[in-house]
């Protein structure tokens, strides 16, 4: 079935989503980049994400964070929009994917991670650009499952240096972690929708069935 538009209850607000059906047991909730600079569910890369993953038979879930277009409530600083991601999860499973992923861009990915220390384990993470330059990753840590990190050599918010420390400090199993660096790519890929979208499917279809 083609997009259709829903609400999704998160507590005492609900959310604007998007969610497509896949033809598997596979789905992903994807995160926007952060909603006090513009970020929402349209944004190039998330479009860009849900478009190659949907060509993978995986369903889709884009949505708005609280006080993001049409969703309910105010900015939660962090939070907040863990609860919607969590909230926006459980709806996607109640609508049949037997597996949920997680897909963040920017401050998308770390809301993901924020996630992913609670009740909310993904069987992949897809984070692109996690902007460790500009959030408190400090104290976050990857998941023991297949992760795939893209960022652009010249992304100011998420330097290839910055990165590495981090993930030498993130409890990640190497061999779990894929790392792929754009070249000649910032951090809003601009013109480089088509090699993200490219990246992202061959993750997936190197994933273990």
């Amino acid at each position: 079935m083609p997009e259709q538009p829903v609400r999704i209850p998160a507590g005492r607000h609900e959310l604007e989503g998007a969610c497509e059906s896949g033809s598997g047991s596979e789905g992903v909730v994807l995160c926007h980049p952060h909603p006090l600079y513009g970020g929402n569910m349209d944004n190039n890369v998330v479009m860009a994400l849900k478009k190659s993953l949907g060509a993978q038979g995986w369903a889709t879930l884009r949505f708005n964070f609280r006080g993001v277009g049409a969703s309910g409530g105010t900015h939660g600083d962090g939070k907040g929009e863990v609860e919607d991601l969590l909230a926006a999860a459980n709806y996607l499973l109640q609508q049949g994917p037997g597996r949920i992923h997680l897909a963040g861009y920017s401050y998308g990915a770390w809301i993901a991670l924020r996630a992913s220390r609670q009740s909310l384990s993904p069987a992949t993470l897809l984070l692109i650009s996690p902007p460790i330059d500009f959030l408190d990753f400090t104290n976050l840590t990857l998941p023991q499952v297949p992760t795939l990190i893209t960022l652009g050599d010249a992304d100011s918010f998420c330097t290839v240096p910055a990165l590495q420390k981090w993930l030498g400090t993130s409890g990640g199993e190497p061999k779990l972690v894929r790392m792929d660096i754009l070249e000649g790519c910032d951090h809003f890929y601009w013109g480089h929708e088509a090699k993200l979208a490219s990246v992202t499917r061959d993750f997936v279809r190197s994933l273990p069935e």
